[in-house]
């Protein structure tokens, strides 16, 4: 099942650009899913078992490297930005 996972990391620490760019590297070297950015979030679209287990471990990393905020929004399908 294809599903849509907007996501916002929020480190609690002073440098907290460095750990943005770094997990959205991490984000950006797992397979077979897209992936946008913009100022605010991060949208995934893939499949949702392959999804859960690579967010899930990377989030579980990124966690238990310090104080981090995590906001999530998970739908059904694709689910993409559309300019009106």
């Amino acid at each position: 099942m294809t599903s849509t996972i907007e996501i916002s990391l929020y480190p609690l620490v002073d440098d907290y650009p460095a750990h943005v760019l770094a997990f959205l590297k991490k984000l950006k070297s797992i397979p077979d899913v897209e992936i946008s950015t913009n100022g605010m979030s991060t949208i995934l679209i893939g499949n949702y078992s392959t999804l859960w287990k690579e967010l899930g471990m990377l989030m579980q990393e990124e966690m238990a490297s310090g104080s981090s905020l995590f906001v999530m929004k998970v739908a059904p399908g694709r689910r993409e930005f559309v300019e009106g």
